[in-house]
């Protein structure tokens, strides 16, 4: 732990502090019955290392179809500083989102057992937050994570895409004109170091552009998962 931390510091440095945002989040995982999945997890954002950003509280209930592919639904609910504040004397708000997807291992068709993860999720997002209109995003992530025999570690990459629904609202004559587009790509690279008891630390480093605005954030992520069998 001690290592890792070290290296966050080192590498916030490096990125520098008004460019990037740090996530620290732990998730328990567990099976109440044969096939499916319940995971519960918090976690913080900050901008930087010390100005709060959001916190999120996530659940999530996995069902697996057969061996490859599995259906998801999930609930997130999000605390964050107001930004208008000065309209209902409120100096936090509270943001929601609710999903549906399907995840898919096409390496696991093959060989179950496989140290080789490929993963393709879908999911489709829908999000409310006080002062803003609400959203729909369909969210694509391609994953591929390594579990190197008898090496505490285990790299892996993603990739992500959003398309949102209701990006642009245009003000015709006689209507109001709702459309979507891309909204952001993200991407992220790092390890996973595997602890006693069925326990993981990862920590990653990822890239995230903002399509219209072309502006690119940089987030460091230590993240704690506990999974009981």
């Amino acid at each position: 732990m001690r290592y890792l931390l070290v290296g966050i510091t080192l590498l916030s440095q490096s990125i520098g502090y008004s460019q990037y945002q740090s996530w620290v989040g732990a998730d328990l995982s567990f099976k109440p019955i044969k096939k499916t999945k319940v995971e519960l997890g918090v976690q913080q954002r900050m901008n930087g290392i010390n100005a709060w950003n959001r916190t999120f509280l996530s659940g999530k209930l996995n069902y697996k179809v057969f061996p490859g592919v599995s259906f998801f639904g999930g609930y997130r609910f999000g605390i964050s500083p107001n930004p208008q504040s000065a309209i209902d004397l409120k100096s936090i708000t509270y943001r929601h989102r609710t999903a549906l997807g399907i995840e898919i291992n096409p390496i696991d068709w093959i060989n179950d057992k496989s140290r080789l993860s490929f993963g393709i999720n879908g999911q489709w997002q829908w999000s409310q937050s006080k002062f803003n209109r609400d959203r729909q995003v369909i969210r694509t992530k391609i994953s591929v994570k390594y579990d190197i025999n008898d090496f505490p570690l285990s790299p892996f990459v993603n990739w992500e895409y959003f398309y949102d629904k209701t990006r642009d609202i245009t003000y015709m004559e006689n209507e109001i004109l709702i459309t979507g587009g891309t909204s952001a790509f993200r991407s992220f690279g790092g390890f996973a170091v595997e602890l006693p008891k069925s326990q993981t630390m990862e920590l990653a480093i990822g890239r995230r552009k903002n399509y219209l605005s072309n502006q690119v954030n940089w987030i460091i992520d230590l993240n704690y998962s506990l999974s009981i069998k």
